[in-house]
């Protein structure tokens, strides 16, 4: 993939949501505002939303697509994500709609963190990240986990 191409989702970013449930994207992380780029918001079962670009949603059609008649487990697991899930595009102003039960989900009522994952990013109530954070790894930890995986 080359690095015009490359969309790397880092750093966090706090923002309201709109009386319309509209958050803004940070325009580091925004996509097409045409409407045909589609992203994938998720309830995470951590308490946050988690969104996936283009190029992951796809990798899932893909995925879903393969036919798997004699694996019931997969097509349950599968049918509930797909409910769960809602579609995002960004706006010419560069603000994706959040539907209502993802807020909840989420407890996010008026203020977002948005915070990359690198390939995603995730949306958090601000009183939930810091809970997350709370329960985190030492930075130590995370170096180490590193090194396993070989980086």
């Amino acid at each position: 993939m080359s690095t015009e191409t490359l969309q790397l989702f880092v750093g966090e970013f706090r923002h309201k949501l709109d009386a319309k449930n509209r958050l803004t994207i940070p325009s580091d992380w925004r996509f097409e505002a045409d409407g045909r780029s589609v992203y994938l918001a998720i309830p995470n079962p951590k308490g946050c939303i988690s969104v996936y670009p283009p190029a992951m949603v796809q990798k899932l059609l893909e995925a879903a697509s393969q036919p798997n008649l004699s694996a019931p487990a997969k097509q349950r697991a599968l049918m509930m994500l797909g409910r769960l899930s809602s579609k995002v595009s960004c706006d010419k102003a560069g603000r994706i709609s959040i539907d209502a039960r993802l807020l909840a989900h989420a407890g996010i009522s008026s203020e977002a963190v948005l915070v990359g994952e690198f390939s995603k990013f995730h949306i958090w109530s601000a009183e939930k990240l810091a809970s997350e954070d709370a329960a985190s790894a030492p930075l130590e930890e995370v170096f180490s986990a590193l090194a396993e995986l070989g980086l």
